[in-house]
């Protein structure tokens, strides 16, 4: 159809795709790659894979199995549980983050009973926390750069108030992730500029932005 009078257009960017074809850009671990191939999509939404709470259960769940390959974690043991794919969901990361009692008791429980692993070392309770922490924040950074591509994209906007959107389970849910990817905002973003940001969160934002677009264009017509 013809351009809009205003010169302006919403795209939906569907990022989620990026770097699925070549994986040149984004930091793949042998984990993300293992994911990746075991996946019903292989080589489609790689950068979904890294920052989406669907993913990055799994992503731990392959990190836990190579250390415990080496015998590094669990005294080299495992269970008909942890050994199926997705068995750890995202919401096992974060109560692990959360859990700061002296024997992470809540992580001791995740690991026995819930996974089925016989027994752990308070260390290997310390090595699951830090798993989540690294997983947890990776996607917050990575998270952070799609936005930050995006607004230096129009650098003119950013002298006016920006409001940000954000949908999806790690940014309701995640602990600290609002506050790791305002952080990694602001180094990319000068800081008169970054005040003029704020973030949100925003359910369902596919389909409030899709309602928001039509009541705009019946508003110009």
């Amino acid at each position: 159809g013809p351009n809009p009078a205003s010169g302006e257009m919403v795209l939906n960017m569907e990022w989620g795709a990026f770097d699925s074809d070549d994986f040149a850009f984004l930091p793949f671990t042998p984990h993300d790659i293992k994911l990746d191939r075991k996946s019903i999509n292989p080589r489609k939404q790689a950068y979904e894979k890294m920052i989406s709470g669907m993913y990055l259960g799994e992503i731990a769940r392959n990190i836990v199995l190579w250390l415990a390959d080496q015998r590094l974690l669990f005294d080299g043991r495992s269970s008909d549980i942890l050994n199926a794919m997705w068995s750890i969901d995202t919401s096992y990361l974060s109560a692990a983050i959360i859990d700061e009692s002296p024997t992470l008791s809540e992580i001791q429980q995740v690991i026995e009973k819930t996974l089925g692993v016989p027994q752990s070392t308070l260390i290997d309770r310390r090595i699951l926390r830090a798993i989540a922490l690294l997983v947890g924040e990776r996607a917050a950074r990575l998270s952070s750069i799609g936005v930050v591509a995006t607004l230096l994209k129009r650098p003119e906007l950013l002298d006016k108030p920006i409001h940000i959107g954000i949908d999806g389970s790690m940014y309701e849910h995640f602990p600290n992730f609002e506050c790791i990817l305002a952080k990694t905002v602001s180094r990319f973003i000068p800081e008169h500029q970054f005040k003029n940001i704020s973030f949100s969160l925003a359910k369902d934002g596919s389909g409030v932005g899709a309602a928001i677009i039509a009541m705009l264009m019946s508003t110009e017509e």
